[in-house]
């Protein structure tokens, strides 16, 4: 499953409160969420590599590097995203946090916040704070509406839950993200918020967070754009009663490794698809290349491509593009080595087009709204997948027309 059709989900980990308001910032929606945890919550997070960071990004970061880093409170705003608005934008978060640092009764440094929307606009902070002093929410604890909530050019709410067992006790996950355009690695406009109970520490936290980063959030992209305020929070209220969990190491934490992965990767897959005017969800994957680096290189080389995405998109079988996105990654190749294929479909080998090769085969493959490539390299052992979509009209559409 990639679009989320499951009735609205309520919150099922003790102590999280989500409420969600229309603020005024974008009209007629909700563009609101306050989320409060229990004191003591652990928390990890990893941000944008972007340059020119928003003012949210720079001050999470700071905080989430703080020694027994926790958190009380989280707010996210969309429809602004406080990003090249200079000291007025560093002055709104500090307001912000200072307000709700007297409302939760905690630190300054347990309070976080995000935002997402247009850049280079100034973020006035007393219409969030009026908004959470005197309206009453929209909706509270729907897991759906949270995700609906810090949406801009998103089609749908993105959203997945799951369950994991963790020595005896049985542990709750969820996640919710917004993303569809500017998404790139290191990472896309993208905000993704993961949300457990188990009893563990915030640096375990954080070392499982930014190893499934790389597989899955920063092995995303749909235009090769990199946001000024990407954020992936990774947070524990720890109300389960096991032992707190301290050791990265521990055995018995691997399931939930892995379902944190599983989260992350959903979210991740229902970006791509959400990828402005992206009509299929395409995977490569390449394979015996010589080193991880190198595999990626030429992952992305080809997820990139204009060429390659817009052939996807018209369902032509221009298999030459990714014979040219492979060369254009200047990764060292031999072309006698390469084996294409889509789906099962075998299109090169030895250096040249397969002799078996049907265009009729490939040409109704790519009809389908997924689409697997895989390149073995014939050089190596090492791998790595990339996810994206392809390039339509409505792309350009939906961006010419983004602030009007």
């Amino acid at each position: 499953m990639i679009k989320n059709k499951d009735p609205i989900k309520k919150i099922q980990i003790d102590g999280l409160d989500f409420k969600i308001f229309k603020s005024g910032i974008k009209k007629n929606n909700t563009d609101l969420l306050l989320i409060s945890c229990p004191k003591s919550s652990s928390i990890s997070g990893v941000f944008t590599k972007s340059k020119t960071p928003s003012a949210s990004v720079i001050d999470c970061k700071k905080k989430v590097k703080l020694k027994n880093s926790s958190v009380r409170c989280l707010v996210v705003n969309s429809g602004n995203a406080n990003a090249f608005t200079g000291t007025k934008g560093t002055k709104t978060v500090n307001k912000i946090t200072k307000f709700l640092s007297n409302l939760y009764g905690c630190s300054e440094n347990e309070v976080f916040s995000s935002s997402t929307g247009i850049i280079g606009e100034e973020l006035n902070p007393s219409i969030i704070i009026s908004c959470i002093k005197t309206k009453k929410p929209t909706f509270m604890n729907s897991i759906e509406e949270a995700a609906r909530s810090i949406m801009t050019t998103d089609t749908f709410p993105k959203y997945a839950i799951s369950k994991v067992k963790y020595k005896n006790f049985e542990v709750n996950v969820f996640g919710i993200a917004k993303g569809s355009g500017m998404i790139a690695p290191n990472m896309g406009t993208m905000l993704a918020y993961i949300f457990t109970d188990l009893n563990i520490s915030s640096k375990v936290l954080q070392k499982i967070l930014a190893n499934e980063n790389e597989k899955t959030f920063n092995s995303i992209t749909v235009d090769s754009d990199t946001s000024t305020n990407d954020t992936c929070l990774l947070i524990s209220t720890n109300q389960l009663k096991n032992e707190k969990v301290n050791n990265f190491s521990d055995k018995f934490l691997n399931n939930f490794k892995q379902c944190i992965s599983n989260i992350m990767l959903e979210l991740a897959k229902q970006i791509v698809i959400d990828g402005e005017g992206a009509k299929k969800i395409i995977t490569i994957s390449v394979e015996k290349a010589k080193s991880i680096t190198s595999a990626k290189k030429i992952a992305f080389s080809v997820a990139n491509s204009p060429l390659v995405k817009t052939a996807i998109a018209g369902e032509d079988a221009n298999w030459g593009r990714i014979v040219m996105a492979i060369g254009k990654s200047y990764e060292q190749v031999d072309p006698n080595k390469i084996k294409i294929k889509f789906g099962k479909y075998l299109v090169t080998n030895n250096g040249m087009k397969y002799s078996k090769y049907s265009e009729k085969n490939l040409s109704y493959y790519l009809k389908n709204k997924e689409i697997n490539i895989s390149i073995d390299i014939g050089m190596g052992k090492h791998k790595w997948t990339v996810y994206t979509c392809d390039l339509t009209e409505q792309y350009i559409q939906i961006n010419a027309d983004y602030r009007s």
